[in-house]
């Protein structure tokens, strides 16, 4: 999570500048929540240029949305659900999403704390990450690394949530599969 210096009455001001159009306040805020955006959107994205279309995309829909943004204390989440929200769009339209994340996120979920992938280099993980179908990727995306419910994802991704469930599990034991062969490679 991104350090934010400003106090809330700081962000209300820059806020009620972006809702009214103002360029210096919408720079402000701009440069206060893009990059927690950005790293949202790299999370999802299969590549750079993904990920910087679904930010942009993002950014937008914030612009023409900050009005609807109510609690200021919630602005990240909002950003956040934003990102998600453009995310799934682009998947849906592209068809091509995958999860990363960075590996100590990766060791919190169970399938990930065996000893045999202690030694394993963050690239080895992706790797097994992008060989997931595009559902799969985002299902453990959502579900591990964001935190939704199964309801709640069934929900977005328009599947059930046995769907969900089935998807996490396949997900997780693929992955666990293909980092034991690549354990089983390196030994």
């Amino acid at each position: 999570m991104i350090y934010n210096p400003l106090d809330t009455q700081e962000i209300d001001i820059i806020v009620a500048g972006c809702i009214q159009g103002d360029s210096k306040h919408r720079k402000a805020f701009y440069m206060l929540f893009a990059p927690h955006m950005l790293s949202v959107s790299h999370r999802y994205a299969r590549n750079r240029e993904d990920a910087e279309d679904i930010f942009q995309e993002s950014v937008l829909k914030t612009f023409n949305n900050i009005h609807q943004l109510k609690d200021l204390d919630k602005i990240k989440w909002w950003t956040k659900r934003i990102v998600i929200n453009e995310a799934i769009q682009f998947y849906n339209k592209n068809r091509k999403l995958v999860f990363t994340e960075n590996y100590e996120l990766l060791q919190q979920c169970e399938d990930f704390q065996n000893d045999i992938y202690k030694n394993l280099e963050l690239e080895e993980v992706l790797e097994a990450i992008r060989a997931l179908p595009d559902k799969m990727r985002l299902v453990i995306n959502l579900y591990a690394i964001e935190g939704y419910s199964h309801d709640k994802i069934a929900g977005m991704l328009n599947i059930s949530v046995g769907t969900s469930k089935s998807n996490l599990f396949d997900a997780r034991k693929r992955i666990k599969g293909l980092l034991s062969n690549v354990r089983r490679e390196i030994i």
